[in-house]
């Protein structure tokens, strides 16, 4: 799914005019994506140009859990399961 959006009244006055305005606009419209499952947790992240860890900090900031499905789980058992002994 692709999903576009233009907000140049906001965002680009923003960050035009006070940068970190435009930028804290962009991290809760991420969040907002992310929590009503719009946006996956990476293309959230990228929207943010944070690093994992920074974005999922935000996320905890705000209350907003990650989604986690049993198939991940089971992606990330297989991927430990095949790196146990390469330590």
């Amino acid at each position: 799914m692709k999903i576009e959006a233009d907000f140049p009244d906001i965002t680009e006055s923003a960050a035009a005019t006070e940068p970190e305005q435009g930028r804290k606009i962009m991290v809760e419209m991420a969040c907002i994506l992310y929590q009503k499952e719009i946006a996956s947790f990476g293309q959230a992240r990228r929207m943010t140009g944070m690093d994992v860890i920074e974005f999922q900090g935000e996320l905890m900031k705000r209350g907003i859990h990650l989604h986690y499905t049993q198939e991940m789980v089971a992606q990330d058992i297989a991927y430990a399961q095949g790196h146990a002994g390469h330590q």
